[in-house]
């Protein structure tokens, strides 16, 4: 099933780095003229965003369909999002915050401001909450951390197939899931019915 429907590479070797012992971290200043050098090295390689937010993208789908952290799902969802969502519009494709623009003025009749609605949006699926703590926030938040997971990962999800297609094995299996576990059948009956101004470009 389409994340739309249901919302309405490897990236390579690691670095290697040497760590800093504890000693160097943590030592006293030194002396007057004395200068103290850590012993750091680290090797330096080149990614391509888009192999970073598949990764990224791939980690969240795996650590969702094992059950575990749903916060890191959605921080690493949102993390994903922020960069899959330039790739997009850059391929000239409609990317989900647009589209999710063209909805709000086929429904309301007047289009939202794309800074301000993505930041909404970013909100509604928790991402916000999972990556800013502004000083009159209060340091508590009340989540339903199962639904923002799959909303988060829907709407990445979407701006990946936009790139990518959905033939890749994590993109099926989250697929595959939202299908079994959000009924499916019904939800693209749903959306059969939707007018086509409504539906993703």
């Amino acid at each position: 099933m389409h994340p739309v429907a249901s919302l309405q590479a490897d990236v390579g070797h690691s670095p290697t780095v040497n760590p800093v012992p504890p000693e160097h971290l943590f030592a006293a200043p030194a002396a007057s003229g004395e200068q103290r050098h850590a012993t750091y090295s680290c090797s330096m390689a080149r990614f391509h965003k888009s192999d970073i937010a598949r990764s990224q993208l791939e980690t969240a789908v795996s650590i969702f369909l094992r059950g575990l952290d749903r916060s890191a799902v959605i921080t690493l969802a949102g993390a994903a999002s922020g960069i899959l969502d330039t790739l997009v519009r850059q391929a000239g494709k409609e990317a989900f915050v647009d589209y999710a623009r063209r909805v709000y003025h086929a429904k309301v009749g007047h289009t939202p401001k794309r800074r301000s609605y993505a930041h909404h949006i970013a909100k509604r699926i928790g991402v916000i909450d999972h990556k800013h703590l502004s000083r009159d926030d209060s340091d508590t938040v009340k989540l339903d951390l199962g639904k923002l997971a799959v909303d988060a990962l829907s709407r990445a999800m979407a701006d990946y197939i936009a790139l990518n297609g959905q033939d890749e094995p994590f993109v099926r299996a989250f697929l595959s899931w939202t299908w079994k576990n959000n009924d499916g059948p019904a939800v693209m009956k749903r959306y059969g019915e939707v007018s086509n101004r409504m539906k993703p470009r």
